[in-house]
């Protein structure tokens, strides 16, 4: 089975995937109405960027163009995208997947002449983007934090800390950007249905 990477995706699509973010380690409570607020949010201010298995959506990253102010970041006279979110499926973690969108991300952002890309995210060792980040060379941003504060599955109100990371777009290093999508290309992803999904999504 091929996959493929692509400007784009449904409604459905993006909840179906959003939805990792209920589980484990973030357990986030999210209404109908709040996952197409934020839906609605990333194609207005951005682009959704999806991974997907023939049909189905098995991963996904999303881009806004700009930086917000309210998270304490100043990135003032440079064209800034905001890594809002990076989702892959559970039963295909572990496999490039993510490794594949971020890239693609880093690289869509330099076609389209933007200089920083940077991302909030939990601390090493509490988050699936922060290893994929540090993998392809974000590197952290230096005494910045933000508190941020959700509801939980169990109903429960939050605050955990985040920190951010960035990417200097300028000092792109595409040959080592290659060998790190290689690394994520050469996976193999079995499926369910007992097929293989070429890595080259």
């Amino acid at each position: 089975m091929k996959g493929r990477i692509q400007k784009g995706v449904s409604f459905e699509d993006f909840k179906n995937v959003y939805k990792v973010f209920s589980g484990a380690p973030y357990y986030e409570k999210y209404t109908e109405e709040e996952y197409r607020e934020i839906f609605d949010e990333y194609n207005s201010k951005g682009v959704i960027i999806g991974a997907y298995n023939e049909d189905e959506c098995i991963g996904l990253i999303a881009l806004e163009d700009g930086y917000k102010k309210e998270q304490g970041v100043d990135y003032s006279g440079r064209k800034v995208r905001y890594l809002a979110d990076l989702a892959v499926l559970e039963k295909y973690r572990k496999l490039g997947l993510g490794t594949q969108l971020m890239i693609f991300g880093i690289l869509d952002s330099k076609k389209d002449d933007y200089e920083i890309i940077y991302m909030r995210t939990l601390e090493e060792g509490k988050s699936m983007s922060y290893g994929i980040a540090k993998r392809v060379g974000f590197t952290i941003v230096p005494n910045l934090t933000q508190m941020v504060t959700r509801e939980r599955m169990n109903g429960n109100i939050e605050t955990v800390k985040n920190i951010f990371l960035e990417y200097d777009l300028e000092r792109i290093d595409k040959k080592e950007l290659k060998e790190k999508l290689d690394e994520a290309l050469n996976v193999r992803v079995k499926t369910l249905a007992g097929g293989e999904l070429d890595g080259r999504c």
